[in-house]
């Protein structure tokens, strides 16, 4: 009997052991260290364990000019980034995806965005392999990370005293020839809600919302765009993250040399106190460039 028991004490423990390994196995993703360096402009660098994603990697630093050719600065472009498994575009304009396609190309990287973002990547000569077209609601599960893609809008714009809500334009098929600036247009804008293990980012491209579609989301960290006119109260009302990191609020135009002047930093400073006036508890973070927030 003491053999009989022996034996299957053994047994059990030989059957017990790769579902004990295998729950290691996702606890060693849980506690991944996630880090994130800010890119200028609505641009980020996540590193989650091995895995490296860029979102609107914009580094060129200058305008897109209607009628004329786009060329990404190379060189400024590879002092930054050193690799990409994953580009994600929260919308096509030329500061936003038009350093993507020459970084897709050079690392291999896998790219994630609208029809407007894809085609105009397949013209650049990425590969249809290395294309993934969303158009929102998606939920896309990668080996570290998951994504949620959500339905947005692009912010208002304010020329000669006036505010509007400018129409979405897309890029409906890639084309032979040269990428022009005015072939950088909105091609929709989205939303990305990231899970890494236990945190949870959301990353947001231009100054508005579609607040319904933010029902729901409990962002640990916030990624939000202070361009535009846009009052972020009732958004953050709703999402009442713990941290808000406050983008798009420098001069994309000009390089990283050229510092942040002071009058945009204000503009920055007062999405800070929207984000106060709805809870005092909210840590806030105006980054500086190429800082890198480490999440605990």
């Amino acid at each position: 009997m003491r053999n009989i028991l022996a034996l299957v004490a053994i047994a059990f423990l030989w059957i017990a052991q790769p579902l004990w390994a295998a729950e290691t196995d996702v606890g060693a993703v849980e506690t991944q260290r996630v880090t994130l360096k800010w890119l200028g402009n609505t641009g980020w660098e996540i590193q989650v364990g091995q895995t490296k994603i860029l979102i609107d990697p914009f580094l060129t630093r200058k305008e897109a000019i209607a009628g004329k050719e786009w060329k990404t600065d190379e060189e400024a472009v590879l002092k930054i980034i050193t690799g990409a498994d994953y580009i994600f575009a929260g919308h096509s304009h030329a500061d936003h995806i038009g350093d993507v396609p020459f970084i897709a190309k050079r690392f291999g990287s896998k790219v994630i965005g609208s029809r407007t973002t894809t085609n105009i990547a397949l013209t650049a000569g990425v590969g249809k392999e290395h294309l993934t077209t969303i158009s929102g609601g998606e939920k896309l599960m990668f080996n570290d990370f998951t994504v949620q893609v959500i339905e947005s809008q692009h912010g208002v714009l304010t020329r000669r005293g006036r505010t509007r809500q400018p129409k979405s334009e897309e890029v409906l098929q890639p084309w032979s020839g040269p990428i022009l600036g005015n072939h950088f247009v909105e091609g929709g804008s989205y939303l990305y809600y990231f899970t890494f293990g236990k945190h949870r980012v959301l990353h947001q491209s231009t100054g508005n919302f579609i607040e319904e579609n933010l029902k729901g989301l409990q962002p640990d960290v916030a990624l939000l765009a202070a361009a535009g006119n846009y009052d972020f109260t009732d958004a953050i009302k709703i999402l009442r993250p713990k941290t808000v990191v406050i983008h798009h609020f420098d001069e994309w135009r000009a390089p990283f040399t050229g510092g942040i002047p002071a009058s945009n930093r204000k503009r920055a400073q007062r999405m800070e106190q929207q984000v106060k006036s709805v809870d005092g508890n909210i840590n806030v973070i105006i980054p500086d460039f190429l800082k890198t927030i480490t999440l605990e």
